[in-house]
C-alpha cells in the first residue's frame, strides 16, 4: 500500500496549485464520458484521519470507489466532494486522499482527581466582611469532578477542526485546614491572652479541621485542532478554552487545556479501524472557591466552636500530566474512545461519536 506524504494537507502549495482537471459535474458521467475523461488518482493508503474527543484523530476505514459499468478494466471515476466543509476539500480528493465526514456530535463522560494549591485567603465570622486571614495553612486539598458533556464540531479544512462543548459538572472534595490557637483567638476576639504572664494552657497548640467544598453546575467552551499523519504515525494539537458556572463559587472558573499526543492506526478488517496514542495534557484553570468549616475552638477563651466563613483563590498542583487512550472507528459514522489520565492528576474519559 502506497504510503502518504508528510502532512499532505498542510502544505500551502496545495490549497494554491491549479486543480489538474476541471471539477466533474453534480451527476455521475456516462459511459462515454467516463471513458475519455481523466480518472483521479485511487486513495492513497494510510492518508486517512478524523476527529475525536478534543481534536483527537483517528483513521478511517478506505472508500471503495466503482468502476464504471460496461467498462472493464477502466479506472474509477473523478470523485466529487459533496459538502461545503471542509474549504479546499475537492483539492484534497483530486490529489488521491480520502477525508472524512466533515461533521460530527459526540456524548463524553468525565471523572478526574487532583490536588491543588490554595492561596489568598480571606475568612469572616457570621456576617462579617471577609478579611485576609494569611495564620491559616492548608495541609492538603484534593477535588474529584465529574462531567457529562455533548460535543458538536466540523472540519474547517483539511488539518483544522473546530468544536464547541457543553454539559453538567458536579464534583467536591476535602481542604484540610490548619492554624495556631494563638491566632485564631487572636483573630476572634481581638485579644492575646497568650502575651500574659500566666498562659492558658491552650496557646502553642495547633487547631487543625476539614473543610468538605461540594459544587455542581454547568461549563461551556470552544477549541480547535491541528492535525496529520505521515504513513501509520499520527500527531494532533488540541486547544480547548472551557468557561464553568458552579454553585461553591460567585465567580466563573476559566480553563485552558492543551493536550499535545501521538499514536498508530491499526486496522481491523470488517472490524472498521483503531488509533492507540499516548501524550500529556497541560490544564490551567483560575478558580476561586467559598465555603465554611467549624472550628474546634471550645477549648479556648472563645469558649465554643467558631464557624469559619472562607473565601480562597485556587489552582491546579501539577499542571501536567500523562494520558494514553484508543480511538475505535467501527465505521465512516460511528466512533468510541476510551482514555486514562496518569500522573499527579488522575482520571479518564469515555466517549461516543455519530459522523455525518
Amino acid at each position: 500500500m502506497k504510503s502518504a506524504p508528510l502532512l499532505p494537507c498542510l502544505l500551502p502549495w496545495l490549497l494554491a496549485a491549479p486543480l489538474a482537471s476541471a471539477a466533474p459535474p453534480d451527476t455521475e458521467p456516462s459511459p462515454a464520458d467516463a471513458s475519455t475523461a481523466e480518472a483521479a488518482p485511487p486513495p492513497r493508503g494510510d492518508s486517512v484521519f478524523d476527529l475525536g474527543y478534543e481534536g483527537r484523530v483517528t483513521p478511517l476505514p478506505e472508500q471503495a470507489i466503482p468502476a464504471v459499468p460496461g467498462a472493464e478494466g477502466s479506472k474509477p471515476p473523478p470523485r466529487q466532494w459533496n459538502h461545503a466543509l471542509p474549504f479546499f476539500a475537492q483539492r484534497v480528493i483530486d490529489k488521491g486522499y480520502n477525508l472524512p465526514n466533515p461533521y460530527d456530535i459526540g456524548l463524553s463522560y468525565y471523572y478526574s482527581k487532583q490536588n491543588m494549591l490554595l492561596s489568598n485567603l480571606e475568612v469572616s465570622l457570621g456576617d462579617r466582611a471577609l478579611r485576609n486571614a494569611g495564620f491559616v495553612q492548608f495541609p492538603t486539598s484534593t477535588l474529584e469532578n465529574r462531567s457529562e458533556q455533548i460535543q458538536v464540531g466540523a472540519w474547517l479544512f483539511p488539518f483544522l477542526n473546530v468544536y464547541a462543548i457543553g454539559g453538567h459538572i458536579k464534583g467536591g472534595g476535602d481542604i484540610g485546614i490548619s492554624m495556631s490557637a494563638d491566632d485564631m483567638v487572636r483573630f476572634v476576639t481581638g485579644q492575646d491572652p497568650c502575651s500574659r504572664r500566666i498562659k492558658p494552657d491552650w496557646c502553642g497548640k495547633t487547631l487543625s479541621a476539614t473543610a468538605r467544598a461540594n459544587y455542581h453546575g454547568y461549563s461551556y467552551g470552544a477549541g480547535f485542532t491541528l492535525a496529520g499523519n505521515v504513513k501509520q504515525l499520527y500527531f494532533s494539537l488540541p486547544v480547548t478554552y472551557t468557561v464553568s458556572s458552579v454553585s461553591m463559587s460567585d465567580t466563573d472558573a476559566k480553563t485552558w487545556n492543551i493536550a499535545p499526543r501521538v499514536g498508530l492506526n491499526w486496522s481491523l478488517g470488517g472490524w472498521g479501524t483503531v488509533m492507540t496514542y499516548v501524550g500529556a495534557t497541560w490544564l490551567h484553570a483560575d478558580v476561586t472557591i467559598t465555603g465554611s468549616v467549624t472550628m474546634p475552638t471550645a477549648q479556648t477563651d472563645i469558649g465554643r466552636d467558631v464557624d469559619l466563613n472562607f473565601s480562597i483563590d485556587e489552582k491546579i498542583a501539577a499542571p501536567w500530566n500523562g494520558l494514553a487512550g484508543f480511538h475505535w472507528m467501527v465505521n465512516r459514522n460511528i466512533s468510541l474512545l476510551g482514555e486514562v489520565g496518569f500522573g499527579q492528576r488522575q482520571g479518564y474519559i469515555l466517549s461516543s461519536f455519530l459522523r455525518f
